[in-house]
């Protein structure tokens, strides 16, 4: 995202909580969010959950010349994202939260799906941002501040759920007696197909596991979901519990472990 913004001509200054995060990248170096933040046109963050956006606007907002826009990337708590749009206005700042779907894949492309929600006037000055992050079609502006992660976490509840179904039925199909793969290949031309079954399951049935999106931060998401329902969700809840136990920095689809046999990769 960072090189997609550089290289559409905008000037960028980076701040990454671990340093060697940071290595390659180009822009210039920050030594804190407040410095990073301080005289931008706006601040883009993408960080792992609430505690972690919370710290890094108060800081945004303790630089001199705070920035008058925040576009928050983060998958957090969608009252989280409320509260800190209060904050925000507080200070003048708008505040959008813009949750992304489309792994590196999309970031590295610039096709990623952007959920916004936030008051239109921040939307429209963000646009020259947002139109190289992601795919300008697949942007949807879901309303108020907090809609967009509502929206998100819908999505990721779905991934979890439709992933963790795809890898049941596989199995029943190898148990059976039918290779997975070929079980797959047909299914991608029925009625249950899907993203997942199309992108996700060929590294699955490989056994490839290295993290796109990581095990850990699917479980993180879930958890907002459910905070979000609340009340029992049937699937949901399921789901969130195949989840427990697999390795926290494996790939999501590691979930296939749970139901399929691994298969000779020749």
């Amino acid at each position: 995202m960072v090189r997609r913004l550089a290289g559409a001509g905008h000037d960028v200054v980076v701040y990454a909580r671990r340093p060697e995060g940071a290595v390659g990248l180009p822009g210039a170096r920050a030594a804190s969010v407040a410095e990073a933040a301080d005289g931008a046109d706006a601040l883009c963050t993408i960080v792992t959950d609430s505690p972690d956006v919370v710290q890094i606007v108060d800081a945004a907002l303790s630089a001199k010349r705070p920035p008058p826009l925040v576009i928050e990337m983060s998958t957090i708590a969608p009252d989280t994202a409320r509260s800190l749009g209060t904050r925000c206005a507080a200070h003048g700042v708008a505040y959008l939260d813009c949750p992304v779907s489309g792994g590196p894949p999309g970031a590295e492309a610039g096709t990623l799906a952007v959920m916004v929600g936030g008051e239109a006037s921040a939307l429209a000055a963000a646009a020259p941002i947002l139109d190289v992050l992601g795919d300008p079609d697949r942007r949807t502006h879901c309303g108020p501040v907090g809609s967009g992660l509502v929206v998100k976490l819908v999505n990721n509840l779905l991934v979890a759920g439709i992933t963790t179904a795809t890898a049941e039925a596989l199995g029943v199909a190898q148990r059976a007696g039918v290779d997975p793969e070929v079980a797959r290949r047909v299914v991608l031309g029925a009625t249950g197909s899907s993203w997942q079954l199309e992108h996700l399951f060929p590294r699955v049935l490989a056994g490839d596991h290295r993290p796109g999106f990581r095990v850990k931060d699917l479980r993180k998401d879930l958890g907002h979901a459910q905070g979000l329902a609340g009340r029992p969700l049937p699937i949901g809840d399921v789901t969130a519990g195949l989840m427990r136990g697999l390795p926290d920095d494996a790939d999501y689809g590691v979930i296939g472990r749970r139901f399929l046999e691994p298969t000779d990769p020749d």
